[in-house]
């Protein structure tokens, strides 16, 4: 049985709470990854998108048992899973705004944790970070291509603004106490505000 981690409260609640909503909003973009495993524009993207399914809801599998470590039972008091990941992609310009934008700010996350003070968080990172290279690569090399596509630019432009919107949400408030006791104690090593500016060089270097 692992051991608990001690972690003092408030930081423990947060910390929580954040590993929970990432491992939840990991399970459910695994989810609809999968559901374009077969019905993707072309083969090669067909093939990424079943191993990135695979990819993501293997982090959700190994990010869920930090909880234990955390000692934390705690019912969800919120559900923090982003709208856009709760249905089926409504068309490709949606998996791959999620590609960018969710994806993208999930892994901004993740990278803020791969020296944390909490050692389980900093070894998933770490290994998450090997497998979401291939992710972003993806989804900037797509992202191009529909932004340049005259027949899906419009609705591309539309799907990546909402999942930009709703990732940007994610962190939650820039003077969340809780989440500055992270970041002061060697927990995560950005805050909100950080995570959106990491989203948004990214976006860009994807135009």
């Amino acid at each position: 049985m692992t051991a608990a981690v001690e972690i003092r409260s408030p930081e423990r609640e947060a910390l929580g709470l954040l590993i929970l909503s990432l491992a939840d909003n990991k399970a459910e973009l695994g989810r609809r990854y999968g559901e374009w495993a077969v019905s993707a524009p072309t083969l090669e993207s067909a093939v990424a998108a079943a191993a990135m399914a695979q990819d993501e809801l293997g982090h959700a599998r190994a990010t869920y048992p930090l909880l234990k470590q955390l000692d934390d039972r705690r019912p969800p008091t919120a559900d923090r899973r982003l709208p856009v990941l709760q249905a089926e992609f409504a068309g490709w310009e949606w998996f791959v705004a999620a590609n960018l934008a969710v994806d993208g700010m999930l892994t901004a996350f993740v990278r803020a944790c791969e020296d944390s003070a909490f050692t389980g968080l900093a070894q998933r990172a770490r290994k998450i970070l090997q497998e979401e290279r291939s992710h972003e690569i993806h989804a900037r090399a797509w992202a191009r291509r529909l932004a340049r596509d005259e027949r899906h630019r419009d609705t591309f432009r539309a799907a990546l603004d909402e999942c930009a919107r709703q990732a940007a949400a994610w962190p939650g408030p820039a003077d969340d106490p809780g989440f500055e006791a992270l970041v002061s104690n060697g927990y995560v090593a950005a805050g909100p505000d950080d995570l959106r500016a990491s989203l948004r060089a990214l976006m860009d270097q994807a135009q």
